[in-house]
């Protein structure tokens, strides 16, 4: 399978499956933090493990003296336990953004959703039969259709449903534990896409959990990033960051190697200096190979 070039890139070759800037070789040089989008980038859909080669080579990477981040759309008490021992985990980004936590789940920073915009997307989803699940500090909690949303976050999982709060009737969740983090939307596509015109500052980021992500433009994935930076005086030319969703695009372009996954769609693509080989077909390993951080 041929990918077409990413367009931030010049100068492109094909190689073992990747397109990638000849530039990018002499960047390489400067890259200590691996930063990592979880689904479809890492693990593939249906898995809840790392493959053995992308195992292998994170944890190369890190013996080599690179850190590993994990940057995800998922709320703390979703991760995969699994990663936790292939992992340092010291840092993860959460929540596309919105909540950076240590090892043990306690939080560094979070960016609430202001009340305004909640309000706006409680109101649609009661209007057009949308699943709504808020992503609080301490859980995911659903504010409208339950069952519309635990079978697209979850498929109906019953051990993973059991972790998401049902406050359909009272939507009071966020008077105890202030406003949501992170919102998710499972429902028409299209009745979904139409509301997003509506509030032009938040974006919507289909998911492979079929639905989308919701955020502020402000508000992303790469504010964790830019934490971990701070603290380990780094800048992002020391980044080299892999995802395949819209809302990865955020530190993808700010990365010093921004990867999109084979796997990922056009938009994304658009904005990565790599297109590497697919999240199933090991495609961030190959990448570390390719450019000799391993």
């Amino acid at each position: 399978m041929r990918y077409p070039v990413a367009p931030r890139a010049h100068n492109t070759v094909y190689i073992s499956m990747l397109w990638y800037n000849f530039e990018d070789m002499k960047s390489a040089e400067n890259i200590k933090l691996i930063v990592c989008d979880i689904d479809n980038t890492l693990i593939p859909h249906g898995s809840e493990t790392l493959s053995e080669r992308n195992r292998k080579a994170l944890q190369k990477a890190i013996a080599n003296g690179y850190e590993v981040y994990i940057n995800t759309g998922r709320h703390y008490t979703f991760l995969q336990p699994t990663l936790f021992d292939d992992l340092p985990m010291d840092l993860i980004g959460t929540i596309n953004g919105a909540c950076l936590v240590r090892r043990d789940g306690s939080i560094i920073e979070k960016h609430p959703l202001p009340t305004s915009y909640m309000e706006q997307i409680i109101d649609f989803a009661q209007k057009n039969d949308i699943g709504l699940g808020f992503k609080f500090a301490d859980r995911v909690v659903t504010y409208h259709n339950h069952q519309k949303f635990v079978n697209g976050y979850v498929n109906g999982d019953p051990v993973k449903a059991k972790l998401i709060l049902d406050d359909t009737q009272n939507r009071t969740h966020h008077l105890d534990y202030g406003n949501p983090l992170g919102t998710f939307l499972v429902g028409d596509e299209e009745v979904i896409k139409s509301f997003s015109k509506e509030v032009p500052d938040l974006v919507f980021a289909w998911s492979s959990l079929k639905g989308f992500d919701v955020f502020l433009h402000t508000i992303n994935k790469s504010l964790t990033v830019d934490a971990i930076l701070k603290e380990k005086n780094y800048t992002w030319d020391n980044v080299i960051a892999f995802g395949d969703a819209g809302n990865d695009t955020p530190f993808i372009r700010k990365a010093g190697i921004g990867v999109a996954m084979g796997n990922a769609k056009d938009d994304v693509r658009q904005y990565a200096d790599i297109v590497a080989d697919t999240c199933a077909n090991d495609g961030v390993a190959k990448v570390l190979e390719e450019l000799k951080i391993i």
